[in-house]
């Protein structure tokens, strides 16, 4: 007996063929059968007839329930019942986005940068044109409108210890964020969210201020990855807590040690990084991050975007 079409697989009828009757079941009570919904399978809707007390044989090679003819409607119906309130069911989970290129490489090539750019700059000195023109500055910033310095403090480091914690823990937590939202799409909101963290920094403190490292972009990217699971799932409330409690626990276990830590810049970087987190899951589709193409134009963006700052720099000392 072949698979009847998809128009006939609900239709029921009564059996003729002597031999499928004796292939499936040893009586002579009259027995009709019932085509199983596609999306059921056999087990689920023998399952469904146990539960109703209706007297049935699966054959699951031919896809067919053989029922007494007289709970063949009675059947039938249980079964579109069923099939219909279990559409859609269950949910299939989202899988991660496959971006176009492994994060370890973005990671590997951008840290590479800051660490051969400090071989060039140095540590901290008050005289380097690099620190002069491209430290944070609230002062020059705020009054003199030198917006560049936002993207450049965060390319420069006070000394090697600033620089290896800063790629140590920096790389393991973009790497994930890269995982997670695409290698390119990842850099670009790090950078975007840390420059915001400086603007914060500086707008909400009182005094000048200076600063320069890539910490404030480390925590933000933490608080991206925070604020991209805040809601997900059922227990809304439970994942808020938990996200923004390890947030936070790894803004006080990393983010306020040593004399010349900048909590500040910790501190709104991660709150900046919360935000583009939270705006990042309504308005970034699945698809983006899965691009090849978008991720790519996100690294170019970003690597586009120091470059720029740093040429803006340079021109005010020219």
């Amino acid at each position: 007996m072949s698979r009847p079409s998809e128009n006939e697989r609900l239709d029921c009828f009564l059996l003729s063929d002597d031999q499928v009757l004796q292939q499936t079941t040893p009586t002579d009570v009259p027995w009709a059968v019932v085509l199983i919904p596609e999306d059921v399978g056999p087990a689920l809707a023998s399952l469904v007839l146990s539960a109703v007390g209706i007297s049935h044989r699966i054959d699951a090679d031919r896809h067919i329930l053989l029922v007494r003819e007289t709970d063949r409607d009675r059947a039938r119906t249980h079964l579109l019942a069923f099939a219909e309130e279990n559409r859609g069911w269950p949910v299939p989970k989202e899988s991660p986005p496959e971006p176009g290129n492994p994060p370890a490489r973005s990671t590997v090539l951008l840290f590479g940068c800051l660490a051969i750019f400090f071989q060039i700059t140095g540590s901290w000195d008050d005289t380097s044109p690099w620190f002069s023109l491209g430290a944070v500055d609230s002062g020059r910033i705020l009054h003199q409108g030198e917006w560049w310095r936002l993207v450049t403090a965060l390319t420069l480091h006070a000394d090697y210890v600033h620089l290896f914690g800063n790629c140590l823990i920096g790389g393991a937590v973009v790497y994930l964020l890269g995982q997670h939202l695409g290698y390119g799409l990842a850099w670009l909101a790090v950078i975007l969210a840390g420059t915001s963290g400086n603007l914060l920094n500086i707008v909400l403190r009182s005094g000048s201020h200076l600063s320069v490292g890539f910490s404030t972009a480390v925590f933000a990217a933490i608080g991206i990855f925070s604020g991209s699971q805040l809601g997900i799932g059922q227990h809304i409330l439970q994942r808020l807590l938990l996200s923004l409690g390890a947030g936070l626990g790894l803004l006080a276990l990393l983010g306020t040690g040593g004399g010349q830590t900048d909590l500040g810049a910790h501190f709104f970087g991660f709150c900046s990084g919360l935000l583009f987190g939270l705006a990042g899951r309504q308005v970034v589709s699945r698809s983006v991050q899965s691009s090849h193409f978008w991720q790519f134009l996100c690294l170019v963006t970003t690597l586009g975007l120091i470059v720029l700052s740093w040429l803006a720099a340079w021109n005010t000392a020219s």
